[in-house]
């Protein structure tokens, strides 16, 4: 996971594409390597066999992948779609190919190879597409380019949702001038993301009128929760806590994406209450061992950091939850896993103080993305050297 400034319009790049191939599924058992070895994985799936699928469905299987229930071959199973899609390339029509390469961005994006995905999005031949905008804006903000990212926002004004665009541009204007007046502004549209709140009897009534129902409700869903995840992490910026939590409260708190519930729980902890932290996580843990094939607790990083962090608050060392997070630093460590690099620097400066190991991680972290967060990251993380080398 990133760090707070990591807003990526997932949900919303779901919606603002069509559906092409049909889906066929079946799940197969894999096993999990008992040594460490360099291809060694965490966590453990069905692994499935190539399959056709639809576009649409790829979108929604890679989305998956932002919950804190997602099984961990999420992006494996979009990959070998998209790998068996680029072989009937002459079959594809225009729009869908152009849909499979913002995919494969958005697969690139999410594991911090920003450079790839933006040269892909660059081959589109139509540079106005929505959702290769959407993306390259995100792309621009991680690495450290808000202003060509509010730019980019500005193109999307009329090709999607009033609320997506101006989300978008405050977005990035608030990253590029970190102040109330942003969150001010995106605060004012909140009407906007209350009017695409759709009650679940009338989403099943429109169904049945009209067969695109379903994915028009989708997008409004995912639009608001970008909208109010957004306007929680500005606050959270701003130091307003509480503000951060009551944001986050006008969407589903059963359906949270990790990036929102890494926002929740640093705002429980800034606020002093680890217990919330521990008892919501110990009750995701265990909905997601009901529910997964593997046996292994493969709860995200970065919940398991703040879990570790809220156990700190109240004096707990040593505890299971600890010795996992360790086991799992050890293994980053190991790979010098970049995709993870932030987490393992806060690791090693809030958890087991190694500060030179921290370094490390936050430079390694700053080469892939330059957000305010990874600056703020990477000072501290230079500082805390700095302060051992007087002290020894």
């Amino acid at each position: 996971m990133r760090l707070l400034t990591r807003l990526v319009a997932f949900s919303a790049l779901c919606t603002l594409c069509l559906s092409a191939y049909a889906f066929d599924d079946e799940t197969s058992p894999k096993d999990t390597p008992s040594n460490m070895q360099s291809d060694m994985v965490i966590a453990t799936w069905h692994a499935q066999p190539q399959a056709k699928m639809t576009v649409a469905l790829a979108q929604t299987i890679l989305n998956k992948s932002r919950y804190p229930d997602a099984t961990g071959n999420e992006r494996q199973q979009v990959m070998r779609f998209i790998h068996y899609q680029k072989q009937q390339k002459n079959s594809l029509s225009a729009s869908t190919q152009i849909q499979l390469k913002v995919l494969e961005a958005r697969v690139l994006q999410g594991t911090h190879q920003f450079s790839e995905a933006e040269a892909i999005l660059n081959k589109i031949k139509s540079p106005l597409y929505a959702p290769a905008l959407l993306l390259l804006a995100d792309i621009n903000i991680q690495q450290g380019a808000p202003a060509a990212a509010k730019n980019l926002c500005q193109q999307l004004i009329g090709k999607t949702s009033y609320l997506l665009a101006f989300t978008c541009i405050l977005n990035a204007e608030f990253t590029l001038n970190t102040n109330t007046a942003s969150y001010e502004k995106l605060l004012n549209l909140e009407a906007f993301a209350e009017k695409s709140r759709v009650e679940k009897p009338s989403i099943e009534k429109t169904r049945l009128e009209n067969p695109n129902a379903n994915n028009t409700a989708q997008a409004a869903a995912s639009e608001r929760l970008w909208y109010y995840e957004t306007l929680a992490a500005m606050a959270y910026t701003l130091n307003k806590p509480e503000a951060t939590l009551l944001h986050l409260k006008k969407v589903d708190a059963q359906k949270l994406p990790v990036s929102a519930l890494l926002l929740w729980a640093d705002a429980k902890l800034k606020l002093s209450k680890p217990q919330d932290v521990i008892q919501r996580f110990t009750a995701i843990q265990a909905a997601s061992n009901r529910t997964s094939y593997s046996t292994d607790k493969n709860i995200d990083d970065g919940l398991l950091l703040r879990w570790a962090k809220a156990e700190r608050q109240l004096s707990l060392h040593d505890t299971e939850i600890q010795k996992q997070l360790a086991d799992r630093m050890a293994l980053r460590t190991w790979r010098e896993d970049v995709s993870h690099a932030a987490q393992v620097a806060s690791y090693f400066l809030d958890i087991d103080y190694k500060p030179a190991i921290a370094l490390k991680f936050a430079r390694l972290n700053w080469q892939a993305a330059q957000t305010r967060s990874d600056a703020r990251l990477l000072a501290r993380a230079e500082s805390a050297v700095a302060t051992s080398s007087t002290l020894n």
